[in-house]
């Protein structure tokens, strides 16, 4: 539209100084009482012309008022565009706080919490590649927190701490071949040990082929060992199977933790040796 007006802006100016001068003639001509022969001729001729360019500028200028106004429509929109983004960027924001408080007070409705020293810690980093399964926390020696406090959600166990600087602190992971959880069964009370295998789940040794046991059965720390309290929730027991004579039956956990997608945890800062029954955990 600019590129218009620049084009023909001579012309238009030409139009507007003729349509001007006659307007002015005729304005004249029209205001004597009588008009000769000639005014009248001229009249006559002038007047089509005069309302063509009148016409014509006329339109320009609506044309020009109306580019005006899509120019402030367009910086209205801009701005309202501006507007939009941050909402949207603050909705996210407060989006995703609400989802951390949603998940503190998950951990916090754990019904024993309350009977135990802990300290909430977000995970800040991961170290899962190869055969390392370490989470990293934001609290540290400076929160009280000591290496082998174990590591908890409100859904079972997640690791123990094996490292405490300062401020930050890393966890090892059940599913760590370096981890080893003296376990029972809940129902059956058959004894067996969870050990990692760098597998999403873990590996069950020690199993006697005579337990009576089925898939799915919940699988809880029995407190031997001292590392953790007896009654955290471990996992269920999944591919259980006999394998020739082997006096132990093979089978994996299903951690009860999807330690994935977990954000935050409690550290136990103590480990009572039986604190945790059944109806603990979800």
């Amino acid at each position: 539209m600019g590129g218009f007006f620049k084009r023909y802006q001579n012309l238009l100016i030409l139009a507007a100084l003729v349509v001007l001068t006659l307007s002015i003639l005729l304005s004249n001509l029209r205001e004597k009482s009588s008009l000769n022969a000639v005014e009248r001729v001229v009249i006559a001729v002038l007047s089509p012309f005069q309302d063509i360019v009148g016409w014509s500028v006329g339109k320009a200028s609506l044309a020009w008022e109306n580019y005006l106004h899509l120019v402030d429509v367009k910086k209205e929109n801009a701005k309202l565009g501006r507007s939009l983004d941050r909402l949207v960027f603050e909705n996210g924001l407060l989006t995703e706080r609400l989802k951390h408080f949603e998940r503190l007070e998950s951990l916090l409705s754990f019904p024993k919490v309350s009977m135990i020293p802990f300290e909430a810690a977000r995970i800040i980093g991961r170290d899962t590649l190869g055969r390392v399964k370490l989470l990293i926390i934001n609290k540290g020696a400076g929160d009280g927190l000591a290496e082998g406090m174990p590591v908890i959600t409100h859904r079972g166990l997640v690791g123990r701490v094996v490292r405490v600087s300062g401020s930050a602190s890393k966890a090892l992971m059940i599913t760590d071949v370096r981890s080893a959880v003296d376990a029972v069964v809940q129902e059956t009370r058959g004894q067996l040990v969870a050990s990692g295998s760098n597998l999403p789940t873990l590996e069950v040794r020690y199993l006697s082929v005579g337990a009576d046991v089925t898939e799915g059965e919940r699988v809880i720390s029995s407190g031997l060992g001292g590392v953790f309290p007896k009654g955290l929730l471990v996992g269920s027991l999944t591919n259980i199977k006999k394998e020739g004579d082997s006096l132990f039956l093979s089978a994996r956990l299903e951690p009860a933790v999807d330690l994935d997608r977990i954000e935050e945890v409690l550290v136990l800062k103590s480990s009572p040796s039986d604190i945790f029954s059944k109806d603990d955990w979800p």
